[in-house]
């Protein structure tokens, strides 16, 4: 492996201009596929072909068309007795007719749109409640009439007024197109601008925006929002430590150049494969920063202090490739695992995430390994506050690592080298400390609950969310559980037994505390019957014969109703729609619900076929694929990964020890979390699976510099010492650096978002402690013998007392980095 690496260095270096070459003929030429991208944050997008949840959804598309729905809530005035005022009521005719002239609107139901069906004189008749809202300032005495009306109206009552006559809802029919979220977004933006052109707010109205249009307008405008801002912050501050550790503008530039030919390298690939943009994969985006700069700072740690011993920059870009291919190998290809673990999931947009993020440090690897060292071989220079150490010749690579500099030169080289005399002290309280850390940690993997409920995508003081709420306590949520059922024959709606079986089902669905008024034909039927009948309230009842209901339909019909039931009813007569709205729960309390709902359909209308769908549906199965895949590729990771750890360590016992302080930060953060009751959702899926990637990378960088001054003959603490003092300290930068940069998201506007911020923060640090203090523990107690740790424990001991005199025991070995190249790593 040795003689491949050290091959691979001087071929690189020696090319170095063509590599430069084809590297910048990569970047221009990765824009020609760009036309192929698009974005896409459809439901259709987050599950596979043939899923059976899609293809109910599709079934209720096209049999009744558009199924979302934009919803305005409005609320009365404190000064007003109701709704019914001339202000209220014109305002909502304003907005109506600005929603029914809206290109993306296809049906308004509102209370100045509201028609009724009734007896008029003998003949049934269906009337506009308003039928000039104009007129309502000379005749008041409309507002009192409509007031009886809306008394008695039953399709009308807790679905789009509540019987306080407080609350109104317009109802909104949008257009759907799947695969794109622009005109959502343009009918949101559009309707917000009207509400403030107007001044609506100024007048006193309370006017609440929801439904999936509101949702996915919010998703796109903040989430483009966020990275407009975020990304940069994140990578502004990135460089600006990388310029602190290094006081050099170059170490500070250069891991650009490798960000942005990831960025464009990936993008092109995903032109090439015709992926969308989704709400997914923008994580790629800091994903691709941290990654870059995680894996830049190894190599640039490693190219100064070959510098810094004397060797000239071809040299050192050489001799840091050699030392470092191997373990950059190995945390790119574990990286790449911990993501296309995620493919495991049946959310389409999960999997060409995990497709993307796991070629990312592929190309990280290559160019880390080509790129960046023919540009660091052409670099004359050293950080400022290195220059002198370089020009006076008097330090090798040895003596930077020694007790006598670390003290003068280095705060982090005194904190790596005095870190392993602390584990071994302390190694028996520390192992200790460990398996009560790991014991608590797959404890509270039970405890663990995984909820994407939209609710809590949103901050609580944000208008959607209290919106959200506002919908749900007037008129239960802002989704409805669709159910479709297919009668068997065209024209089977008219068949009075199929009526009065649905009729039931919608009685005992609405008995459900999480569920509000259906609406379905069923009720027209029932309506009709009442106005056929002077109006008589004991006629609310269904036909009782086909020719009846037929003759229901036509007779409604003919007197002109904007309400032409077609997405109550399919035009054959063969399916019905009910729609029943349902409380906006947690996804455990969904789940529930719907089975719940499931088996009483089951066993109480089992003659009924019957399909459950809608974006509740949806959305549930999602969570569902979610839960799932988590547990999954978490388990597939580790698996992956501990393979590749022995595998690279050629040893059972090292790899499980360098596996060990990876998984763990990664599972105590879930249980600590789930403990403060926050709930696990896609976003946190997608950390795990990244985090246990990238977390592993400091493992290997240490384990295998311990693991090679091992096999060259020295005892576990010279070895641990090495370790720490060569690759610790890039273990310890990298980590304040990832640390830092995953807190920038917790500026974000989604609580998901923020969370993955916090998330990821919290287990790169969790991974920091576990690789630079429990690992070297386990080692000390698993290589260690007695003889050898009481000598160094002496030595560190009569050290204490002389600090900064004596030289630490390791630097007549540490320029076996260099000289041994015939050792295999």
């Amino acid at each position: 492996m040795n003689r491949f690496s050290l091959g691979w260095a001087s071929k690189i270096v020696e090319y170095r201009k063509w590599v430069l070459a084809v590297t910048a003929l990569c970047i221009f030429a990765a824009p020609l596929s760009f036309n192929r991208l698009h974005h896409d944050n459809s439901n259709e997008s987050y599950f596979v072909e043939n899923d059976p949840n899609l293809q109910a959804f599709d079934r209720l598309v096209d049999l009744f068309g558009d199924p979302n729905y934009l919803l305005v809530g409005v609320e009365a005035r404190e000064q007003d007795r109701d709704l019914f005022n001339v202000e209220t009521i014109t305002m909502i005719d304003e907005i109506s007719n600005f929603l029914e002239d809206h290109r993306h609107i296809t049906q308004i139901r509102s209370l100045s749109e509201y028609q009724y069906t009734h007896d008029d004189n003998g003949m049934m008749a269906t009337d506009d409640l308003f039928e000039y809202v104009e007129d309502l300032e000379q005749q008041p005495e409309i507002l009192d009439d409509a007031r009886g009306v809306m008394a008695t109206e039953q399709l009308a009552l807790e679905a789009l007024i509540t019987p306080d006559f407080r609350h109104t809802q317009i109802v909104a029919r949008a257009v759907y197109l799947p695969g794109e979220n622009v005109h959502n977004v343009e009918l949101v933006n559009e309707l917000l601008a009207f509400i403030v052109e107007n001044g609506y707010r100024e007048q006193g109205f309370e006017l609440h925006l929801s439904g999936m249009p509101v949702i996915g307008e919010r998703f796109e405008t903040l989430t483009q929002r966020d990275m407009a801002w975020i990304n940069p912050v994140m990578g502004v501050v990135m460089l600006v430590i990388l310029f602190v550790i290094f006081r050099s503008f170059f170490a500070m530039a250069v891991p650009i150049v490798v960000i942005i030919a990831t960025m464009l390298l990936a993008t092109s690939i995903q032109g090439w494969l015709k992926f969308p943009f989704t709400a997914v994969n923008s994580a790629l985006i800091p994903t691709v920063i941290i990654l870059c700069i995680g894996t830049c700072v190894h190599v640039l740690v490693e190219f100064f202090q070959f510098r810094f011993a004397g060797h000239e920059p071809k040299v050192a870009a050489k001799e840091a490739v050699s030392d470092l291919f191997f373990a950059v190998l190995f945390t790119c290809v574990t990286t790449a695992l911990g993501f296309i673990a995620l493919s495991v999931t049946e959310l389409k947009p999960v999997r060409e995430f995990a497709l993307l993020a796991a070629l990312a440090p592929m190309l990280i690897f290559l160019l880390s390994m080509t790129t960046l060292p023919a540009i660091l071989s052409y670099v004359p220079w050293v950080p400022r506050n290195k220059r002198k150490q370089l020009e006076s010749g008097s330090e090798s690579l040895e003596d930077i690592l020694t007790q006598e500099t670390v003290s003068k030169k280095s705060p982090m080289l005194w904190l790596t080298h005095h870190i392993p005399v602390f584990t071994l002290r302390y190694r028996k309280p520390l192992a200790v400390v460990g398996v009560l850390i790991t014991v608590f940690s797959f404890y509270s993997i039970s405890h663990i609950r995984v909820d994407s409920n939209i609710v809590n995508y949103f901050k609580k003081d944000s208008w959607m969310n209290q919106d959200l709420f506002y919908f749900n306590d007037n008129f239960k949520g802002i989704t409805n559980l669709e159910v479709v059922v297919d009668t068997g024959e065209e024209g089977g709606i008219k068949n009075p037994e199929i009526l009065q079986r649905i009729d039931a089902m919608q009685t005992w669905l609405r008995a459900f505390d999480e569920t509000g008024k259906p609406t379905s034909i069923i009720d027209f039927f029932k309506q009709i019957n009442q106005s056929l009948n002077e109006d008589n309230p004991d006629f609310f009842q269904l036909p009782t014969s086909r020719e009846m209901a037929a003759q229901f339909l036509l007779l409604y019909e003919n007197t002109g109703p904007n309400e032409d039931l077609s997405d109550l009813k399919d035009f054959n007569e063969q399916f019905l729609r009910v729609q029943i709205p349902v409380l906006n729960m947690d996804e455990v309390d969904t789940t529930q619900f719907i089975e719940r709902i499931n088996q009483g359909l089951e066993q109480q209308f089992a003659d009924l076929t019957i399909d459950l769908t809608g974006n509740l549906i949806m959305n549930n199965a999602q969570n569902r694929y979610v839960n799932n895949g988590m547990f999954q590729s978490f388990g597939i990771a580790i698996v992956a990964i501990g393979l590749c750890f022995i595998l690279l360590f050629r040893s059972f016992k090292y790899g499980t020890i360098a596996l060990a302080p990876s998984i763990v930060p990664v599972i105590l953060t879930g249980g600590l979390i789930s403990y403060a009751g926050v709930a696990m959702d896609l976003g946190t899926m997608i950390v795990g699976a990244m985090t246990i990637g990238i977390a592993v990378d400091d493992a290997i960088h240490l384990m295998s510099r311990y693991l090679l001054m091992r096999r060259r003959g020295y005892n576990v603490h010279e070895a641990v010492q090495f370790s720490m003092n060569s690759s610790g300290r890039a273990v310890v930068l990298t980590s304040i650096i990832l640390v830092t940069g995953f807190s920038v998201m917790l500026l974000g506007s989604f609580v998901s978002y923020i969370y993955v911020g916090l998330f990821s923060a919290m287990i790169m640090l969790f991974a920091l402690l576990g690789d630079i203090i429990f690992m070297p523990a386990l080692l000390y107690l698993v290589d260690g013998d007695k003889s050898t740790i009481a000598a160094v424990l002496n030595r560190a001991s009569s050290e204490g007392e002389s600090r900064g005199k004596a030289k630490a025991p390791i630097a007549q070995h540490s320029s076996a980095v260099v000289t041994d190249r015939n050792t295999t790593i």
